[in-house]
This record gives C-alpha cells, structure tokens and sequence, in this order.
C-alpha cells in the first residue's frame, strides 16, 4: 500500500525521523521537502530546478578546467553583503 501525508514543513524533518524508525515503513526520496519543491507553487519548483541544473553545469565546468568557481570566504562574503 502507498500512503501520501501532507506534513508542514517546520514538522517534516521530526516526522520523517520518526517513520525512519519503523522497519516496515520505505520513504521515497522524493517525498523529502528538501528534494522535490511544493507542487504547490510551480514557478518556484521551476527556478528550483532551473538553479539546480545550473549550478551541476558550472560545477562540471570547473571539474574540466574551463571555469573558476568562487571560494568559500568569497561565497561567505557574498552572503554577508546580501544581508
């Protein structure tokens, strides 16, 4: 049988620890919050996936030599400075 549960998202990650716990219970990756956006709000699920694909792009880019990718303090500034 395959059940589907709305849970908030402050709660999931609790939830999702308890059902873990129950050897019988399989959870799908793409049940985590984390992984798959709301189906609820499509233009978000879509920038979601949009950034993912970019950011795998540019991380293969810098694994072939052709790219830079900024370091942690320049990422850190750059998330400081937004603030």
């Amino acid at each position: 049988m395959q059940i589907t549960i709305k849970v908030p998202d402050k709660k999931a990650a609790s939830f999702l620890d308890v059902l873990r716990h129950i050897s019988y219970v399989k959870i799908k990756p793409s049940v985590i919050p984390c992984v798959q956006p709301s189906a609820d709000d499509e233009e978000s699920a879509e920038e979601f996936y949009e950034g993912l694909k970019e950011a795998i792009h540019d991380v293969n880019e810098a694994i072939a030599g052709r790219k830079q990718l900024q370091t942690f303090e320049e990422f850190l500034a750059e998330l400081r400075s937004s603030d």
